[in-house]
């Protein structure tokens, strides 16, 4: 059984927004099919790259970043110092083929983090994981 969806945007008024970053056009087709299968009410949009997505999300505000952590270009991790410095409402999930157990910096940026290949139940588990978890903090920053 996959997880129940998630609620509209955080500000409720439009539908989620979703950035997928990858460099691997394979591994973007396969999270696309499975959001737009499983979510789609999900607005996703792509991005090839750690320049692309930062673009990307300095244009559109985004409710969640889902991206790869081993990209050229700064990879995830440049990805992730943007969202957490300029778009700290903005959910962040890793998904990587090599997730490295002490990599403190990364897990610390991200809301989930994901080892690649991820079933369609663990891309959306951290998908709902990481959005409830921003949702649970800003009622608490409100409160």
């Amino acid at each position: 059984m996959l997880p129940s969806e998630p609620p509209v945007s955080r500000n409720g008024l439009r539908r989620p927004r979703i950035l997928l970053v990858d460099d691997d056009p394979s591994v973007m087709r396969s999270l696309w099919r499975v959001l737009r299968r499983h979510r789609p009410e999900f607005q996703v949009n792509t991005a090839a790259g750690a320049a692309r997505a930062i673009e990307a999300l300095s244009e559109l505000g985004y409710d969640l970043v889902l991206t790869d952590w081993h990209m050229p270009g700064g990879g995830g991790r440049a990805v992730l110092e943007v969202a957490v410095t300029l778009y700290p409402e903005t959910a962040r999930v890793v998904h990587s083929s090599r997730v490295e157990s002490g990599d403190t910096l990364g897990r610390h940026m991200a809301h989930v983090v994901i080892a690649k290949p991820a079933s369609d139940f663990e891309i959306l588990a951290a998908v709902d994981a990481a959005l409830l978890r921003v949702a649970l903090e800003s009622v608490r920053a409100a409160s």
